[in-house]
């Protein structure tokens, strides 16, 4: 009798190892035994993967039968009996330290009655840890966005990005050129936000807006430009006018300015331009006992209000009325005849207007001060 009941104790040992015999004859594993739950990433946004789903092979391989893992003879049952189970965790991203996360076990044992098995299935719960401590960088920190140029021509460039960064960061702006004073620009950073957060860091903002600041702005109006320029401006016309008129010139006088301001949108040749008027009087070279009064005018172009204040304008380049004639049926640019001679510049305001101001009326905005005439 004892070693009887030794015998049945061994074989109970057996059929423990190989899994535990239902009443109809099945082999019955549990699926979810020795499943477990890997967690990667940041706190916060980490993900979750089911790990040892497939750790009761041998149990299965022992129950129908085989005894080596490598026998390709059973290659085809094993994948059917694995493809009866499957796996699901939920959720399964955006995790953070002490979440609970459920693995869930499906088992189609119909599938696999065949070969007297039967999976036990249901639900398993996983606390999450692990996961690092997220770190905020600030992209911006070492951006510095560059303004060069002169308003409304103002152009923005990045020169410095980030380079502390762990990943690759490409900054971007949104507009760059033709930049006024107030404008925003918008820089963007491009970069790899899930390699990021592999490493342990989120940003603080992906995209920031950089206002161009006070600087150097072309003139706009004729009250911008200061008095000592408007000065100095005449006195280089003055004598320019002294120079052309030699001895036969008997007078002048400033008698006001044209200002030209380009229209938005337009292209032109400046962006703003100058005419210092003057009424001048020669003697007449035919009858040298009488006067000639014409208007001529020096134009300066392109001034630029500094952001102190004060103007630059190049008084070494300026333009005056031109004009030639071998007969007066032969003549080109601002003349006009008294008798058989011609004099550059204007009979009246005008032709010196038109010339002035009207011709450029497509493409400028004009402003006048010229006042008695």
């Amino acid at each position: 009798m004892k070693m009887k009941t030794k015998k049945i104790a061994a074989g109970a040992v057996l059929l423990l190892l190989a899994g535990t015999v239902s009443g109809c004859g099945k082999t019955e594993i549990d699926a979810m035994e020795k499943l477990d739950v890997s967690f990667s990433g940041v706190d916060g946004y980490g993900t979750a993967l089911v790990t040892n789903k497939y750790d009761w092979e041998e149990e299965v391989l022992e129950a129908i039968g085989g005894d080596d893992p490598e026998d390709v003879s059973l290659l085809g049952d094993m994948m059917k009996i694995e493809s009866a189970v499957s796996y699901e965790v939920f959720p399964d991203e955006g995790l953070s330290n002490g979440d609970t996360v459920t693995v869930k076990v499906t088992a189609d044992n119909e599938a696999v009655k065949e070969y007297k098995i039967a999976f036990k299935a249901g639900e398993k719960e996983f606390t999450v840890g692990g996961l690092k401590e997220v770190e905020q960088l600030d992209l911006f920190e070492t951006v510095d966005v560059q303004f060069e140029g002169s308003a409304p021509f103002v152009k923005a460039s990045i020169k410095n990005g980030n380079s502390s960064v762990p990943v690759n960061v490409r900054y971007s702006l949104d507009k760059s050129e033709n930049l006024t004073v107030g404008d925003v620009v918008t820089v963007t950073a491009e970069y790899d936000e899930d390699r990021l957060l592999e490493q342990g860091y989120t940003v603080k903002e992906g995209i920031k807006e950089y206002a161009v600041p006070e600087c150097d702005r072309y003139a706009t109006q004729l009250a911008q430009i200061p008095s000592d320029t408007m000065g100095k401006m005449q006195g280089q016309i003055e004598d320019a006018i002294r120079a052309k008129g030699g001895d036969e010139l008997t007078g002048m006088e400033y008698i006001g300015s044209y200002f030209l301001s380009l229209k938005p949108g337009m292209d032109g040749r400046c962006y703003n331009a100058v005419y210092v008027l003057y009424k001048v009087e020669e003697k007449d070279v035919e009858n040298p006992d009488e006067m000639v009064q014409y208007y001529t005018y020096g134009r300066f172009e392109d001034l630029i209000i500094l952001k102190d204040g004060t103007c630059n304008v190049d008084l070494s380049k300026y333009k005056l009325p031109e004009g030639s004639a071998f007969s007066k049926n032969i003549c080109s640019g601002d003349i006009f005849w008294r008798g058989k001679y011609y004099y550059v510049g204007f009979e009246n305001m005008d032709t010196m207007f038109h010339r002035c101001v009207t011709e450029n009326m497509e493409k400028y905005e004009y402003e006048s001060d010229v006042t008695g005439e």
